[in-house]
């Protein structure tokens, strides 16, 4: 893997479909987790390299970048999901420690911050997210897809063990950050049975998490060759699967995601667990005033 420090005009880039929020900040181009199904590796065509797990650029100056876009008078205090694209708790903030650096920046600023990571490592940063909770909405979305650690050493070998990234779940619940699954992507026939997807679901429950939104696996563009190159070497039986199920499209077939669908609607009412992905209600927290006396 290579490294490269690069600096950045601003920090924060917005778009026009609205998932977490319309605002992404992504620390990193590029990711050290290298999960086999990951949509993003089409942003590094940018960077006229084709290299997305091996060449990592460090925008080591965001967070001071951050800083000047959130003090424009122009800026409303939208809530910001950091690593919309690329993990910003991925290996290599170990050694960086930038997000540290950002969430003190939305401190500064009470600005409501969104996170979506693979990773445990955001625990190191746990006291800050509680800080900036107390004064602006803090919402963490952990990604799992595979209970099997066999399969998910294959499928996302650098990223947490998915027993580890759901107890983190309890320990941001102690700490009164809302944070619940992203359970994306779902892969047909390796983590779509109903025994791992039951396991999931156990497991935010137990460890008191407020959301599961299930997402089948999108293959768009290149993703979609690279996934099967990989199953083929990996998955020898997924590859015609995969195949058949997708045909020349990125998406499965209706049967399939309907059938998917069922399954879930079953898993929520064995659960009670009905709370899909929250709206996006993550604004400023009004600090009350002090009551005024009469004299």
């Amino acid at each position: 893997m290579s490294v490269k420090e690069i600096t950045c005009k601003t920090a924060l880039h917005h778009h026009d479909k609205e998932f977490a929020t319309n605002w992404d900040l992504n620390v990193y181009r590029g990711c050290g987790h290298r999960c086999v199904y990951c949509f993003a590796q089409y942003s590094h065509k940018y960077l006229e390299t084709d290299r997305f797990f091996d060449d990592i650029f460090v925008k080591t100056n965001v967070a001071e970048a951050l800083n000047v876009d959130f003090s424009k008078r122009s800026w409303n205090g939208d809530p910001i999901n950091v690593c919309g694209v690329t993990d910003g708790y991925q290996p290599i903030e170990e050694d960086y420690c930038l997000m540290p650096k950002i969430i003190k920046t939305f401190i500064r600023h009470k600005n409501p911050l969104v996170i979506t990571t693979k990773s445990t490592l955001l625990l190191r940063d746990i006291n800050l997210l509680e800080e900036l909770n107390g004064i602006a909405a803090v919402d963490v979305r952990v990604s799992v897809s595979a209970m099997n650690e066999s399969v998910r050493e294959k499928i996302e070998p650098f990223a947490s063990p998915t027993v580890d990234r759901l107890r983190m779940l309890g320990e941001l619940g102690k700490r009164g950050i809302r944070a619940g699954i992203l359970m994306m992507p779902v892969i047909p026939h390796l983590t779509d049975d109903i025994e791992n997807l039951d396991k999931i679901f156990e497991l935010v429950k137990k460890n008191d998490g407020k959301f599961i939104f299930p997402q089948i696996l999108h293959l768009r563009g290149d993703t979609k060759r690279d996934f099967l190159d990989y199953a083929r070497k990996f998955f020898p039986d997924l590859e015609e699967k995969i195949k058949r199920l997708y045909g020349s499209g990125a998406y499965v077939d209706k049967k399939y995601a309907e059938a998917f669908r069922r399954k879930i609607i079953l898993l929520r009412k064995k659960y009670n667990f009905f709370n899909e992905l929250p709206r996006n209600d993550c604004r400023k927290r009004e600090t009350p005033s002090a009551q005024l006396t009469l004299l």
